[in-house]
């Protein structure tokens, strides 16, 4: 897949973002985007903290399932965008932060904590404090689903990921001057974050996916 350090340019037009993302997933990452909003929303009226919003696309998803959402993210042309997108009337809780910035959020506060397309731009302990906090933001038994780039499973699957990788990481390290890297074990980290349970799904050809779990006790 094609390197989601990409994102950061994408962001400074952020009119093209969603183009570009579906460009950079082959078209998948709108199935992606369905099953975090699934997995973070089964039933209205839930209590939703999402992390890295974007242009809304998944804000917009949790919306429609009824979710009671807190979108966060770090650039306000994107906040712009997605507030746009939704409507001065859809009751979204919008904050311009960092994801490093959500422990200053109340814990213990939400049903569910999502984060999509943003991890695999963070080091390893970036990720950490990252999942930690966002465990800690949720309430016993909240859900934590991560929808991300990933490493395949098998030789050939990872041959191939590599292959088209290359292209699109010097074309984003021109740009952007830094590199994605896809998440070797996101169900492990999650469970080190103390998530348990940590169902996946994962789509073209194992280098998207999406797992979540639950806050264990």
């Amino acid at each position: 897949m094609s390197s989601l350090a990409l994102m950061r340019w994408l962001e400074g037009t952020p009119e093209r973002y969603d183009a570009g993302m579906r460009a950079l997933t082959f078209g998948q990452v709108g199935r992606l985007h369905v099953a975090v909003a699934d997995a973070a929303a089964p039933a209205p009226g839930a209590r939703v903290l999402e992390i890295g919003c974007g242009t809304g696309t998944v804000t917009a998803l949790l919306h429609e399932r009824g979710a009671r959402v807190t979108a966060i993210d770090q650039a306000p042309e994107m906040l712009e965008i997605a507030r746009k997108r939704l409507g001065p009337d859809a009751g979204v809780e919008w904050r311009e932060q960092t994801a490093a910035e959500i422990d200053g959020l109340p814990e213990a506060a939400y049903d569910a904590v999502v984060l999509s397309l943003c991890l695999s731009d963070m080091s390893r302990s970036e990720r950490a404090f990252v999942l930690r906090e966002a465990v800690r933001r949720l309430r016993p038994g909240g859900r934590l689903v991560v929808g991300d780039e990933v490493i395949a499973h098998g030789a050939l699957q990872r041959g191939l990921q590599r292959v088209w990788r290359l292209p699109q990481a010097s074309l984003a390290w021109l740009l952007v001057g830094s590199v994605s890297r896809p998440i070797g074990d996101l169900a492990g980290e999650l469970q080190a974050a103390g998530v348990e349970g940590g169902a996946e799904q994962r789509w073209l050809l194992g280098t998207l996916a999406v797992v979540a779990g639950e806050r264990a006790a």
